[in-house]
C-alpha cells in the first residue's frame, strides 16, 4: 500500500509538473499526446515499483539465508556459508569468459572436501577399472553424465560452477585457494607447462607427462587447501560442475558450437595459469580424459528451529514466572 501510494504521488507530480511548464517543455496533457503522455508515466511508475519490490525482497532472501545455521556437514564436506563473493577476474590476461569480476550472492551448501576416489567410484559401479595400487586416487576418464550419475546415487549433485568457485577462493577474490600468489610446493600442477594455453582441453598421452608428478591422492598439498578447507582445488584433475557453456553473440543468443561442459581447478599436467580459481576450461559433454575427475556438493540442511511462543503463551509464561498478582 505504501510503495503503491509513493508511485501515485510520483505520478501525480510529475503531471503537475508537466502540466505547469512552460509550452513545448513537455507534451500537451489534453487529447492523444496527453493520454499517452500519462499512461507513459504510469507505466514507468509501475516498473520502478516492481522493481523496488524485487530488489526489497532479494535482500530480505540474503539476510535470511545469511542468518539462518545450518546443519553440520555430512563426513567428508565442507560447510560454504551463503553470502556474497567476488567471481571472475579482471586480469587483462584473463579469458573473456572469466570477465568481469562481479559479486555473485549464494545460498549456504556443502561440498566433498577431497575429490571422488576410484575405491568409492567403483561401489557405484563395479564395473569401473583401474591400475592396482590406486584405490586411493581421483577417480578419471569420467564423463559428465556419469560424474552426475555418481553424484545422485550418493544423495548429491554436481556444484555449479560458482559453487566451485567459491569453495575454492572464499569472498576476497583471491587469484588461487591459498592466495594470490602461486606456490608450487601447494598444488600439483606442471610448472614446466605452457601459460598459452587457453579454455581449450589437450588431452595428452600418458607417455608425454613423464616431467609431472602425475595424479596424487586427495590431501596431499594440505597447505594449499581453500579458506574453507577444501583440498586440490588447484591442480590434481579438473573437475565437473553442472553449469554447461555456449558460445553468445553480443545480444546473448547462442551461435555455432555446441553445448560444452565446464571443468575447473587445473591438472597436473597443466600449468599454473589453469590452476586459478576463476579458469574455466571446456570440454565436449561427450569426452573425457585421464585427468578428468570431480567432486559432489549438496545444499545445505537449515537447523530445525524452536516454535516461537504466542504472545498469549509468553504472556502466562510470565504471569506463572512472577506467581499470582496481588
Amino acid at each position: 500500500m505504501v510503495m503503491g501510494a509513493l508511485v501515485s504521488m510520483s505520478t501525480n507530480d510529475l503531471e503537475s509538473a508537466a502540466g505547469s511548464a512552460k509550452p513545448g517543455a513537455y507534451p500537451r496533457h489534453g487529447g492523444l499526446q496527453g493520454s499517452r503522455f500519462r499512461l507513459w508515466l504510469r507505466l514507468a511508475g509501475l516498473v520502478l515499483a516492481g522493481w523496488t519490490a524485487v530488489s526489497v525482497g532479494r535482500l530480505g532472501l540474503h539476510a535470511y539465508w545469511h542468518g539462518t545455521e545450518y546443519e553440520p556437514p555430512p563426513p567428508g564436506m565442507v560447510l560454504v556459508p551463503a553470502g556474497e563473493f567476488m567471481m571472475g577476474s579482471n586480469d587483462p590476461d584473463a579469458d573473456p569468459d572469466e570477465r568481469p569480476l562481479r559479486r555473485v550472492f549464494l545460498r549456504a551448501f556443502y561440498i566433498d572436501r577431497l575429490e571422488v576416489i576410484n575405491l568409492r567410484y567403483r561401489e557405484f559401479n563395479p564395473e569401473h577399472r583401474y591400475p592396482a595400487g590406486q584405490d586411493d586416487l581421483p577417480v578419471t576418464f569420467v564423463f559428465k553424465r556419469d560424474a552426475e550419475a555418481f553424484c545422485r546415487w550418493a544423495g548429491r549433485r554436481l556444484p555449479t560452477s560458482a559453487e566451485w568457485e567459491k569453495a575454492a577462493r572464499g569472498t576476497d577474490g583471491r587469484t588461487y585457494p591459498c592466495g594470490n600468489r602461486f606456490d608450487p610446493a601447494l598444488a600439483n600442477v606442471d610448472r614446466s607447462s605452457s601459460n598459452s594455453v587457453s579454455n581449450g582441453l589437450r588431452c595428452r598421452i600418458p607417455s608425454s607427462l613423464a616431467d609431472t608428478r602425475g595424479k596424487l591422492p586427495g590431501g596431499s598439498f594440505p597447505g594449499g587447501a581453500s579458506p574453507y578447507g577444501c583440498q586440490d582445488m588447484a591442480g590434481n584433475v579438473w573437475e565437473w560442475v553442472s553449469d554447461v557453456w555456449r558460445d553468445e553473440t553480443f545480444l546473448r543468443f547462442p551461435v555455432g558450437m555446441e553445448s560444452r561442459g565446464i571443468l575447473r581447478g587445473g591438472a597436473f599436467s597443466y600449468s599454473p595459469r589453469q590452476a586459478r580459481a576463476s579458469h574455466q576450461a571446456f570440454e565436449a559433454l561427450g569426452a573425457t580424459c585421464h585427468d578428468v575427475g570431480f567432486r559432489c556438493a549438496m545444499d545445505a540442511i537449515p537447523r530445525a528451529r524452536a516454535r516461537p511462543a504466542s504472545a498469549r503463551e509468553a504472556a502466562h509464561s510470565h504471569v506463572r514466572a512472577r506467581g499470582k498478582p496481588e
